[in-house]
């Protein structure tokens, strides 16, 4: 049987029911029994010393009685009671169950309390039937319902979970786990960096020659290698752990933005806020900076960021006392000016009366996990996931069931990108390592939304200021755009996979030539991360622009989907710059012999016209010609070489 680990103590509630004091004298029950006299009065004696607090002499009188009698009621309930008060957990147990055999209306409450002895000590079933038998009594104090009604499915719960086990096989991270502590971990969006937070003895040389060694967390990045693992990692250079306790990250999927978590000890007060970090030109974090004291309080710590991949969100435990008790988890709303607006508690879907920690929101930026003592569990703290209906409204948290939670505390969760792996930290799972960083496969059913990472580098000769990057989604029709880093060139973008739509990428800037990029849902199949690297260039009468992605089959002419949706995209290009004229050309590699290759160049640039003209593009703003292996750009030596001959590009003839 499967130990558990309270979530409230059962001798509470039978105090409740029965009294305002520990000790306090019980009442007794009735039941119809024929008892001889010098049985009946070993009670009054019993009672009489309970009232002076002669504990001794009370047991002594009732263990006569049931000695002398071993069915007699009052003796079973008061023995029972005397041991559940003294923490004789199984003794009470052994005497109220013999007691329901011989007088099972004797007290409505002992069906309840033997229920919540049987949910603590993981017997869910007999738990169960001991609930709804109090339940189904007219003559209970219906004043106890709600805490029965709660037992009860707390019970029914645990017996569903553990009689449905979930495939889990964690196994550590390799190198990332060590003899020190790693925990509060996350992955980046791109999947190639790990941050954590190790905790390790070391010597503060600052102390002097005398210091000795203390515990210190420290902030950690580990980078994935080309065999697929990660490295060991190390503690993050300067700007970070300046502190004695950093850590609990969070990246967007740009790359250039991280939170994290600075505590501080604050005239005895340990006060930890939320800081952040932006990725500069050269490559180096700047110094961390707090998020506003409109979310950082002195009176409250805030703590364990999680930022949506598109940095629209930031979610963050605080134990601040409006909220609905004890830790609970906030949510600010990216605004207009790159700022955040004033935290908001997520409601009652998530948050308790009890404590919620540890908030994960995914890529897909609907699905959070997180931790709770206060949602129905198997254990102390149990991991859960929530799903977002739209901005305010959320479907009813889940339990990430057993044995993945467990009677010890659970923490921690973070997901892959692709919803396949999760990944937590634990000191329970291998012996004498302390807490390690593991993964596993994730249940189909705790998977969030499919998702793409679309990201990539954008190039320019004169500057990146305005430059946008827009993607449209070719069936919907929706129009996503998003920012460019001004000094990087760097953008990113999740993108829901859902539909399995294609879509094109273009770059929008005034005086910029056209540059696309299709992305089509089958590519997303081999990989999730989809690079869509660009170039901003500016418009030159004489200057050939490739266009990307216009590819045709074999020694054919026939214009594929993605070709045609890239000819439209250009044909809009063309409309918004209507002094614009501009040539078609084709191109091909020198394998076959030339004259076939010019023909066919010559054929695919007339496909490519003809199609802009079908569009309503002016015959008197467009042309075309092939011509074949003439024009290189490359040597044809390699194959790398003739795939960037094979091209169809546009030159510019007039602007």
């Amino acid at each position: 049987m499967h130990e558990r680990k309270p979530k409230f103590n059962f001798i509470i509630v039978f105090l409740l029911i029965f009294s305002s004091s520990l000790f306090a004298q019980p009442e007794l029950g009735e039941c119809e029994q024929k008892v001889d006299e010098v049985v009946s009065t070993q009670i009054p004696k019993a009672l009489k010393a309970w009232k002076v607090k002669n504990y001794r002499e009370v047991e002594r009188y009732l263990e006569k009685c049931l000695r002398l009698d071993p069915t007699y009621a009052p003796a079973l309930y008061l023995l029972g009671e005397l041991n559940l008060r003294k923490g004789e957990i199984k003794k009470a147990k052994f005497l109220w169950e013999k007691l329901l055999g011989e007088c099972p209306n004797y007290k409505p409450e002992i069906p309840y309390l033997l229920g919540v002895i049987y949910l603590e000590s993981g017997e869910f079933e007999k738990a169960i039937t001991y609930i709804d038998r109090f339940l189904a009594n007219p003559e209970r104090d219906f004043g106890f319902d709600k805490e029965a009604k709660t037992a009860l499915a707390d019970a029914k719960l645990n017996r569903d979970l553990m009689s449905n086990p979930i495939s889990f096989n964690p196994q550590p991270v390799q190198r990332i786990s060590t003899q020190a502590d790693e925990y509060l971990a996350t992955i980046s969006p791109d999947q190639r960096t790990m941050f954590f937070t190790r905790r390790s003895r070391k010597v503060n040389r600052k102390d002097g020659p005398a210091a000795t060694a203390r515990l210190v967390e420290e902030f950690c990045k580990s980078q994935m290698q080309e065999n697929g693992e990660f490295e060991m990692g190390a503690p993050m250079p300067s700007p970070f752990n300046t502190s004695y306790n950093e850590g609990g990250p969070s990246i967007t999927a740009d790359n250039t933005e991280l939170y994290f978590t600075v505590c501080e000890d604050l005239d005895g007060y340990k006060n930890c806020d939320i800081y952040f970090t932006e990725l500069d030109a050269y490559g180096y974090w700047t110094t961390p900076k707090s998020i506003g004291d409109h979310i950082n309080r002195r009176d409250s710590w805030e703590s364990q960021a999680s930022v949506t991949a598109n940095a629209d969100y930031l979610y963050f435990t605080s134990n601040r006392k409006e909220g609905q008790g004890g830790l609970d988890i906030y949510r600010c709303r990216r605004l207009e000016d790159r700022s955040w607006s004033s935290p908001v508690a997520l409601p009652k879907e998530i948050n308790t009366s009890r404590d919620e920690k540890s908030p994960f929101i995914h890529s897909d930026s609907k699905t959070l996990y997180f931790t709770s003592n206060g949602h129905p569990g198997l254990g102390g703290f149990d991991i859960f996931y929530v799903q977002a209906k739209d901005d305010s409204l959320w479907y009813p948290a889940k339990n990430m069931g057993y044995p993945i939670n467990s009677k010890e505390d659970d923490l921690g969760l973070f997901v892959s990108m692709d919803g396949k792996t999760g990944y937590f930290s634990s000191n329970t799972i291998r012996a004498n390592t302390g807490w390690d960083l593991y993964q596993f496969d994730l249940p189909e059913e705790a998977r969030p939304e499919e998702v793409f990472l679309l990201a990539g580098n954008l190039k320019s000769e004169e500057g990146l200021d305005s430059a946008k990057i827009e993607i449209k989604n070719l069936k919907t029709k929706e129009i996503t755009r998003i920012n460019v880093d001004q000094e990087t060139g760097n953008f990113a973008r999740v993108i829901s996979n859902q539909n399995a739509n294609d879509f094109i990428v273009k770059v929008e800037k005034k005086g910029a030539a056209f540059s696309s990029r299709y992305i089509s849902a089958e590519s997303r199949l081999k990989d999730p991360i989809v690079d869509a690297s660009l170039e901003l260039n500016k418009l030159e009468v004489g200057r050939e622009y490739t266009l990307n992605d216009i590819n045709f089959g074999s020694n054919s002419a026939i214009l594929e989907p993605a070709a045609k949706a890239i000819i439209e995209e250009f044909v809009a290009f063309m409309e918004n710059n209507n002094t614009v004229r501009a040539d078609i050309q084709g191109h091909t590699d020198n394998v076959g012999d030339a004259v076939s290759n010019e023909l066919l160049s010559k054929q695919r640039a007339k496909a490519v016209y003809d199609y802009a003209l079908s569009l309503g593009m002016s015959s008197n703003r467009l042309m075309w010609h092939g011509y074949g292996e003439a024009r290189p750009i490359e040597s044809n030596e390699s194959e790398a070489g003739r795939a960037k001959n094979r091209r169809t590009v546009f030159v510019l003839t007039a602007h």
